[in-house]
Formats: structure tokens, sequence, C-alpha cells
């Protein structure tokens, strides 16, 4: 009997010595034939990879520098055309004024290196900084052009403004926007430019590059459609260059090519061109944005090599691991995993008792019993989610009706703003159309206000503007509307009016009330203001914006006629009449 035991011993010994052998050589085979794999895919691949990724990223830069040099010029003829149509610029014959609009623009867009404003003789009557005012400017491309419509000269050294501006390390290089002024029949009153510095360009290249890029030496180049590059490396500028890259660019496509420049090294270069064809507000440069071929594939040599002593590493660990844990994994794990597959097949049944307690070893224990801890906190932990989701959409609610309250008032006065406004105007213009009932749109600019804020300090000036807007609304019904557009601007809707008279009497009685003193901290002022109205018709086309224009141009009536008054403009959109 007790040698049949040991028989029996020694054959469960056996029979579980060939199972862990068998697992070990399995897991060690394994490895070795992954770590093989690893290698063949790092050598044949890697490098493909990495050239397929170096050109999207030089193709990707260059849609990015197209992108932000055709947005630019966008952005430059759309002032220009906004520029053009402002009344300081289109109906004044005030140089300081329209300088003053001109200086402000350029505050604003400090690439515009100058902004001017020529008359139909070719003399140039305002100008940023005052340059080039009282010059003839009948030769330049931008004035013969500018004159018909928007137009966009390409780029250009300075010519006359060479030594008028400031000097700087870069030499002075242009882009000319300009188009037409016209007076309000249409007729060409003069053209207005806009000199877009070259520095814009070069700074857009500067920011697109990171400094990783630029130290594996990438380069962005810009060049224009006779093959100078207007933006590059120092040693090519204003020099012609001709590659496969520049000549697929200038048939208008995008992509990435190996290619061999000038200098006989290799690169990648990515491609694209800006602009669209048959537009004068458009120009058509080429980007190319190249690496060499070395720096490019840099990464994927030094890939290669991580790859293969992780390879080695990771062969070597693998298979010794495999033959220490094999045997005392197997059997603990299978025995969770079944139970883990089961919940979830099942997860109603995801309890803690669905988690065996297993032995085998301590850490396999320990496991079984944090997930049957886990599935306990499980359900607590759902709960208090759920409870932690409803608070969080209450207070979400909350604090977007709080953030959409306070976008919709100015914060100085606390009356609605330009948005509540636009927001509102529309439904009381449908309101007009749907109850046939007319409303009339106030436009109020406060008289001498810049005088007393210059006078008594803008914290005056910000009473004074808080008393005005509650002066407003003080006096007007319940159902009008009191907004502040901005500065000293104000605007009143009037809804279910009789006819014209009752707006205007309504004015009038507004303008009464606000020229009576306003009591200030050091001082008691008085102000007044003029009003513009214009009227909207159940029948008239409901456009806010429109409408706003009309009452904004009845209060400069208003004001050219002595300020303190009202002009009212009928729906006709004829001339205001002043009371």
């Amino acid at each position: 009997m007790k040698a049949d035991r040991d028989t029996d011993a020694r054959a469960t010994r056996s029979r579980a010595f060939r199972l862990a052998a068998l697992m070990v050589s399995f897991a060690c085979v394994t490895v070795a034939i992954t770590a093989f794999l690893l290698l063949t895919l790092v050598d044949h691949f890697a490098i493909k990879h990495a050239s397929e990724e170096a050109r999207l990223r030089l193709e990707q830069l260059s849609w990015q520098m197209r992108d932000s040099l055709d947005h630019t010029l966008e952005q430059a003829v759309r002032d220009v055309r906004l520029l053009s149509a402002l009344p300081a610029i289109r109906l004044k014959n005030d140089p300081d004024l329209a300088r003053g609009v001109l200086e402000s623009m350029q505050r604003n867009y400090p690439d515009y290196a100058w902004i001017g404003i020529a008359g139909i003789d070719g003399k140039v009557k305002a100008a940023t900084g005052r340059l080039l005012e009282g010059r003839d400017v009948t030769g330049r491309p931008w004035f013969k052009a500018g004159q018909r419509t928007a137009i966009a000269e390409d780029y250009h050294p300075a010519t006359l403004l060479g030594e008028l501006l400031p000097r700087a390390p870069d030499p002075w290089r242009f882009v000319d926007l300009a188009g037409p002024i016209q007076d309000e029949r249409g007729v060409p009153i003069g053209v207005l430019a806009i000199h877009l510095s070259w520095k814009w360009a070069r700074s857009l290249a500067r920011n697109l590059l990171t400094p990783a890029l630029r130290g594996y030496g990438a380069e962005i180049l810009v060049v224009r459609n006779d093959g100078v590059v207007l933006l590059g490396p120092d040693g090519m500028l204003e020099k012609r260059v001709a590659t496969e890259s520049l000549r697929l660019a200038q048939l208008g496509r995008t992509g990435a090519i190996e290619e061999q420049w000038a200098d006989g090294k290799t690169y990648v270069t990515g491609y694209s061109q800006t602009g669209r064809t048959g537009e004068r507000t458009s120009l058509r440069w080429s980007v190319l944005v190249r690496q060499t071929r070395e720096a490019a594939m840099a990464s994927a040599h030094d890939f290669e090599r991580r790859a293969l002593w992780l390879s080695l590493a990771l062969a070597t660990a693998l298979a010794a691991g495999a033959a220490l844990l094999a045997r005392r994994l197997v059997q603990p794990l299978k025995v969770l995993s079944g139970a883990i597959e089961d919940i979830a097949h099942d997860p109603a049944a995801a309890t803690p008792a669905a988690i065996p307690n297993v032995g085998g070893f301590h850490e396999a224990q320990v496991l079984s019993e944090a997930m049957r801890e886990l599935l306990r906190s499980e359900g607590r932990h759902r709960e208090a989610l759920e409870r932690m989701n409803a608070q969080l959409e209450d207070t979400v609610a909350e604090r977007t009706a709080e953030l959409q309250e306070l976008l919709m008032r100015d914060v100085l006065t606390g009356l609605p703003n330009r948005r509540a406004l636009m927001q509102m105007l529309p439904e009381a213009m449908a309101r007009t159309a749907r109850l046939d009932r007319p409303c009339a749109l106030m436009f109020l600019d406060m008289d001498g206000f810049k005088a007393i804020n210059d006078t008594h300090g803008h914290e005056e000036g910000d009473a004074l503007l808080r008393q005005f807007g509650q002066r407003i609304q003080a006096n007007i019904r319940e159902t009008d509307l009191a907004a502040r557009l901005a500065g000293d601007e104000f605007v009143v809707v009037l809804e279910l009016l009789n006819d014209g008279s009752e707006a205007q009497a309504k004015a009038e009685s507004l303008l009464e009330k606000l020229s009576q003193p306003f009591t200030l901290a050091t001082a008691t002022v008085q102000v007044g203001a003029s009003i513009g109205v214009a009227l909207q018709m159940p029948r008239d086309m409901q456009d806010p914006a429109r409408l706003l224009a009309r009452a904004d141009k009845a209060m400069y009536q208003a004001k050219r006629r002595g300020k303190g008054r009202v002009a009212i403009v009928a729906p006709s959109y004829g001339g205001a009449t002043i009371a």
C-alpha cells in the first residue's frame, strides 16, 4: 500500500513537472517569435512609417502656414472695406477725424505699417503718423487698381515709405491692400490703402515652427509665382528656386515629396498654395516646408535602436518570468477569470459571493478579496455618483443661467448690452408684424460726455453713465427696452405704438428729462443727448441691423443740426425729420 501511494505521488509530481515545463517552453518560444517579428517589423516598416509621418507633418505645417497667410489677407481686405464704408472716411472732409480712425485701426493691428487715404487726384489726404500726407501716389499700382475694386498687390520692397518708417533689423517689405472710397451715390472719391508689413509672415513662420522642429532643421519658405523666395533661410531670400515641390504647388496641388535641392541635399518637402484663382483680393504664393531626410528620419533610426534593446530585454525578462510564475499563476487566475467572465455575461449576478476565495499564493487571495470588496463598493459608488450627478446638473443649470444673465448685461450700467439688444430686437420686430402695431428704435448719444470725462476723471464719467442709463430706464415703460451699446451710446426700443408721432413725443420727453442736471460726487453737471428715431412698421422688412443703422444715421443728423435734438426717420428710408 505504501509503495502504491509513493508511486501515485511520483506520478502526480511528474505530471505537474511536465505541465510546468510545457508552459515554460511555450512561453520561451512565444517570446522568441515575438521578439523576432518585432525586430523584423521595425526593420522593414519603421523607416517607411517615419517617412510617411514626416511627410504628413510637413504637409500639415504647409497647410497651417497657407491658411494663416490667407486668413490675414482676408482680414486685411475686410478691414479695407470696413474703413472705406465708415462715415468718418466716406462722408467727412476732415483729415484729422479720418486720421484718428486710421491710427485706431493701426493700434489694434500693429502689422499694418501704414494706412492712408488718397483723393481721386492721387494726393494723400490722411495717413497714420501723417506719413506721405500731401504726396502724389498716382504712380503706385495699388492706387490705380484700388479705384475700381478691392485688391491685393504682391510682396514688394518699400519705396516711398522706406526712409520714413523706423529702422528695423530686416528691410521693410509690404503687401498692399486697397479699395475704393465712394460717396453716397456710389461715385469713387478716393482710395484707402493698407501696407501690411512682411514682419507678419515672419512671425507666422516663427510661431508655427516649434523649438523641436527648428532643432531638427525644419524650414518654412514662401515663394512667389516667379520662383522668388519671399520668406525662408537668409541665404535664399529674394533668390529664385526651381524644385518639383514648387512646380506641384503652382499647379494648385498639396502634398509632400522627397526631392534634391540646389545645395545637393535631399529634403522631405511639404507644399501647398495660398489664395484662390481669379480673385484680386488673394495672392498666389507657394508654401514649402522642408526638412533634410536625415533629420526627418532621425527619430526612426533612434526608434530602431531602442526597439532592438527593448526587445532583447523584454525577451530575457519574459522568459525568466515565465519560468518562475507560470506554474503558480495559471490555476488561481483561471478560477478568477472564469468568475469574472460569468459576471461579464450576467451583470445582475455581480455580487461579492460570485468571486471565489482562491488559494495557491497570497497575491491571488488578496486579489479575490479585493474584487469582492470592489463589487461591494461599486453599488455604493453608483448610488453616490447618481446623487452627485443630479446635484451637478442642478448646479450647472444654475451657473449657466447666471452666466447667461451676465453675458446679456452691461457691467457698468446694469442695462442690457449689445448682445441682449440684438437678441431681443428681432423678437420686438416680430411682435410688430404679429400685433399690427409699429415699434420704434431710439439711438441716444450723450452730448458733452467727453468734456466731463476729461475734466472730472473716468470714475465720475462712469458714475454719469450709470445715472444716465438709470434715468433712461426710469422714464420708459416696463414693456420698453433700454440698452447700452458702447461708450456713451444707448438704445431704447419702444413697442406697441400708435404712430410715429407717439415715438417722437416720447423721444422729446426723454430728451427733456436727460437735459436736467446730474449730481456726481464732486460736481453737478448737465449734459444733453442727440436722439435718432427709426420707425418699424408692421409690414416692413424685419432687418435689425438695418433698423439700428437707420436710427444711428438719424442721430448723426440730429447732431449735425446742433445736438440736443430729435431726428426721426420714416420707414421709407428717406431723410430724417429734425425736431
